[in-house]
């Protein structure tokens, strides 16, 4: 008996055995009974058209074309042409060869009296674990299994074509690093997927050593072009070396684009963190030895309608543990193909040419007079890749298509707080109304687009219908009531390993901090008017002077430096743009050289001042926390923790209302913030380990800024609180 078997199947069965082997084959096939038995695909709905702008849709729209067709199709993108063709396993054994690598082994032997030929076999072994094995096979495999996954859980995924016709050029003729933002684990998965199907060459990317772990699925990652890295190898000079040649080899080779996460991890809190400058110095260094003649940069903005670890993410935020990756914690969270997870947008800026935006503040002549093995930056070139990288996040930010549920959980969040403006001033039990909730999200899309934001806002479509829309991809935050009322759905209590919340606290916690996710999506495009709107919505003057307004404004950019991303050298420019939109859209008076307050606080100011309050609180809490704590010196654990503790204590007696404050990634910038600020030192201790030394004048003069700017509880307060959890706070630390 003839028995006939789906292509999809079939497809997925060959594919498995012929590029990674009969462990990632069970693997697959598990996948494909998961696709292609539980029944029909759902459609994109009318909100997400084949086309918008510059924007193309790339998962639903194909002509007619079956995803087996579409994964076996010719394809042909542009190669370097200067690419000396090699296998994946000659990239290792070029890296070995190496001049840099041979003098580091030798060095490394004279120093430490090791035998020579026990760190040629290290070096060889960490080749080995980091290496690529980039096959077309595995990536025609991911091709097919992430259509079948992502047309069940998104609507659309879009990407912008304004600038791939000039990419795909820059990629005959110069090697290219692609620096997509990084908020998702998708991330990874996404690029190689849009590269693929627009058409350019699929990159090498870096990758976290934890991924190989993950049975049959690093295996997998490795022959889509993962190389991978350990998360910290700090003094190790031989991983070190490694890892900047390889990088090097790839980029002097053209062998594909290179591709990492500049910020060097997933920004659980959904906004840019700090540029990592490991990854990008080493993929620069051919250029400042003129052994190519130059690179372009693509920064690169990824959108998600809704995060698929948004819960993982509040969670993590609040101190549980991230789970271990794993094949097994993969293939239980298959109940997310049942989802709806909207729209996702890939947004490429225009490519960057480090030959053109170094020209001016780089001397690449002090090269050559260097032996080849030397690997070093002059302090010019230092100070421009810092620079460089600051662009690149800043472009990402400008690339990076919001979506209406970004302003949703803004206003939402002001709802749950007592005090807010507008529909803000309702009790939370009593829910916002879907026409109220619709005219403030519309009145807050004004304010996104007059300030340079970008939102995914389909035409032809009223707000209200589009509120719904979003409403109903995030029904498991709200609900929508029969009386078209919108509640923030109630979270069971948690049992928190965390012992400085309670489960009714983590819950809660859990809850705010989710909307707070998408609400700092949105952040960049108000920083600068947030800071100035803090400092005018708190003045108690009847006027402020530009020049008192400019050195506030400056305090706050100083103090936030870690958690916004700000160029030190456009502060000037940004205060006095900001202060022009401002008086554009009237949200500020101003007479001669003073800003007038009483007309200037109205909604848009206070709305604003408002959605950057809990970063000021929770600044002030560690302030007021360090302040009544009497000790010679700290780890900066100590100080998150112990400053959780106080928040939570102090939210659970209504002292408090931004549970968002209780994320351990804002008290961590804010330790650094303070640290930048002066108001916290570094220094070793007896022992050699560093620790931190907390200045209480410096400290004192901080929290009374804030506090002249935001509402805070006294400081008498603050510190009986202190002395309830005094006992069983020394006891944790």
């Amino acid at each position: 008996m003839i028995r006939a078997i789906p292509s999809s199947k079939f497809f997925l069965h060959v594919c498995a055995k012929q590029s990674a082997g009969w462990v990632l084959g069970d693997f697959c096939r598990l996948v494909a009974l998961q696709l292609c038995s539980s029944g029909s695909i759902r459609r994109a709905m009318s909100f997400s058209p084949k086309r918008k702008g510059t924007y193309e849709e790339i998962l639903h729209h194909r002509s007619q074309q079956s995803d087996v067709g579409w994964s076996l199709r010719s394809y042909t993108p542009p190669q370097y042409r200067y690419c000396s063709p090699r296998r994946p396993i000659d990239v290792g054994t070029a890296v070995l060869a190496s001049p840099i690598i041979r003098h580091t082994v030798l060095q490394l032997s004279e120093e430490d009296e090791s035998s020579f030929a026990r760190l040629e076999q290290e070096a060889e072994a960490i080749v080995k674990e980091m290496g690529h094995d980039l096959g077309m096979g595995a990536i025609r495999l991911f091709a097919f299994v992430l259509s079948k996954a992502w047309r069940r859980i998104y609507k659309a995924i879009y990407v912008n074509s304004e600038h791939l016709t000039k990419l795909q050029g820059l990629c005959k003729d110069y090697p290219v690093l692609l620096l997509p933002s990084h908020r998702s684990y998708m991330d990874f998965l996404l690029m190689s997927y849009v590269c693929f199907a627009v058409n350019l060459p699929v990159p090498v990317i870096t990758a976290g050593a934890d991924f190989m772990s993950m049975k049959g699925v690093g295996s997998l990652l490795r022959k889509s072009g993962a190389f991978f890295i350990r998360r910290q190898f700090g003094s190790d000079k031989l991983y070190w070396a490694i890892f900047t040649e390889y990088v090097q080899s790839l980029v002097r080779n053209g062998d594909a684009p290179v591709e990492f996460f500049l910020e060097g991890t997933r920004s659980r809190a959904q906004k840019s963190m700090g540029p990592k400058l490991g990854c990008l110095s080493a993929a620069l260094e051919p250029y400042f030895k003129g052994e190519v003649a130059d690179i372009y940069v693509v920064p690169i903005g990824i959108s998600y309608d809704r995060l698929l670890e948004e819960t993982l993410y509040a969670y993590e935020l609040l101190g549980v543990p991230k789970p271990k990756e794993s094949t097994s914690g993969l293939l239980k969270a298959r109940h997310v193909l049942s989802g709806d997870y909207g729209n996702i947008h890939v947004s490429f800026s225009a490519p960057i040419s480090v030959h053109d935006y170094f020209r001016a503040g780089v001397d690449r002549s002090v090269h050559a007079t260097l032996p080849r093995y030397m690997s070093s930056h002059s302090v010019e070139e230092v100070a421009c890749t810092q620079s460089l990288a600051v662009d690149v996040l800043l472009q990402q930010q400008k690339a990076i298509v919001l979506s209406p549920w970004s302003l949703v959980a803004a206003i939402l969040l002001q709802h749950s707080q007592p005090g807010g403006m507008g529909v803000a001033e309702r009790s939370q039990l009593e829910g916002v109304g879907v026409a109220e909730l619709a005219e403030e999200v519309h009145w807050l899309k004004l304010q996104l687009e007059n300030f340079g934001g970008r939102i995914n806002w389909p035409g032809g479509y009223t707000t209200e219908a589009i509120l719904m829309d979003t409403l109903t991809v995030h029904s498991d935050l709200v609900s929508v009531s029969n009386e078209n009322r919108v509640y923030l759905k109630h979270v069971d209590d948690v049992k928190s390993k965390n012992a400085a919340l309670d489960p009714v606290t983590m819950a809660t916690a859990v809850r705010h901090l989710t909307l707070a996710l998408y609400r700092n999506q949105l952040l960049h495009v108000f920083q600068n008017l947030g800071l100035v709107a803090l400092v005018v919505t708190g003045s108690q003057e009847n006027e402020i002077s530009l020049e008192d307004l400019y050195k506030k404004f400056m305090f706050l950019r100083n103090l936030l430096c870690k958690d916004f991303i700000f160029r030190p050298c456009d502060v000037e420019k940004d205060f006095n743009g900001v202060l022009l939109g401002m008086k554009h859209t009237n949200a500020i008076v101003q007479e001669n050289n003073h800003i007038l307050v009483a007309p200037s606080v109205n909604k848009c100011t206070v709305f604003m001042s408002r959605m950057f309050e809990p970063f000021l609180v929770a600044y002030w809490v560690l302030c007021q926390f360090l302040l009544t704590h009497n000790r010679a010196s700290w780890k900066i654990r100590d100080i998150i923790e112990g400053t959780q503790g106080l928040e939570a204590a102090m939210l659970n007696h209504g002292m408090l209302h931004h549970y968002e404050i209780l994320s351990l990634e804002l008290l961590s910038n804010a330790v650094n913030g303070l640290i930048h600020c002066g108001a916290i030192c570094r220094e070793k201790a007896a022992n050699g380990n560093p620790s931190l030394l907390a200045k209480p004048f410096e400290l004192s003069k901080v929290a009374t800024e804030i506090a002249s700017m935001v509402t805070v509880p006294t400081c008498d307060d603050a510190a009986a609180y202190v002395k309830i959890l005094a006992v069983p706070l020394s006891a944790k630390l």
